[in-house]
């Protein structure tokens, strides 16, 4: 019997992630039809003010008919919003597997109804359906997660005086910014707790020696004793809208 896979349309994606394990899902099922694995190459992307990325999604279906198609491929946010894929190509591992591969395009730049809102943030879910020859089939209900999240980034890192005194106090600035997908520009990320943390020369371990709370500029400023020579830097933990974020180091002699 001939299949009826989904046309092949391909769009060279922003970014190629890494591989990841399959992610857990939830199904509906008629017959033996089974949507067998699927894979995220990254369970959880962050996207900036301006620039966007993709998603790839990898998907095996197996019936011992042999899969007629797979239908209705896309991505879903917390707010509604729909992606559909720019790649979507099916090809037939055997007379009973067909295996799918799926680039889903993450865009902030406001052009279309596709694209990125704040609202988009957090859990998103990729959904689609396996039909096989003989009518079975295996729909994704409430579908595969993903996380797709507003980039967070820690700037204008400075530890001063430099050099400073064995004993002597050293003040240690920086700034929280995150990607806001309604304005396509960096916003301050106030409130939040971000962990100073050294590293000894000599080194390769970075320890947190205190939390600091953004101010209302998304600033950061505290002051601590100066004991030994070493690196300073912010280590923001990531939250369910937004990434992580590590800023450079600054180095500090102490005499």
């Amino acid at each position: 019997m001939r299949k009826h896979y989904a046309a092949v349309v391909t769009v060279a994606p922003l970014v190629v992630l890494a591989a990841v394990a399959p992610a857990a899902h939830a199904d509906t099922t008629v017959g033996d039809t089974r949507i067998t694995s699927i894979t995220f190459a990254k369970a959880t992307t962050g996207v900036g003010a301006t620039l966007g990325t993709s998603v790839s999604v990898t998907l095996t279906a197996t019936d011992d008919s042999g899969i007629d198609s797979v239908i209705g491929p896309k991505v879903m946010g917390p707010d509604g919003l729909v992606i559909r894929p720019t790649r979507n190509e099916c090809t037939a591992q055997s007379a009973t597997t067909v295996q799918c591969v799926y680039s889903f395009p993450l865009s902030p730049d406001g052009t279309d109804g596709q694209d990125l809102r704040n609202s988009s943030a957090g859990a998103w879910r990729f959904k689609a359906k396996a039909v096989a020859d003989d009518g079975d089939s295996h729909h994704l209900s409430p579908g595969a997660p993903l996380s797709v999240k507003r980039h967070a980034k820690l700037v204008d890192t400075q530890a001063t005086p430099e050099p400073v005194d064995k004993g002597g106090k050293l003040t240690v600035t920086g700034w929280l910014r995150r990607a806001n997908w309604d304005t396509n520009v960096w916003d301050d990320y106030a409130g939040k707790s971000v962990a100073l943390q050294f590293r000894k020369s000599g080194t390769d371990t970075f320890n947190t020696v205190k939390t600091v709370t953004t101010d209302s500029a998304g600033k950061l400023r505290t002051t601590v004793t100066a004991n030994t020579t070493g690196t300073w830097r912010w280590r923001f933990t990531a939250n369910t809208i937004a990434t992580g974020a590590t800023s450079q180091g600054d180095r500090v002699v102490v005499r």
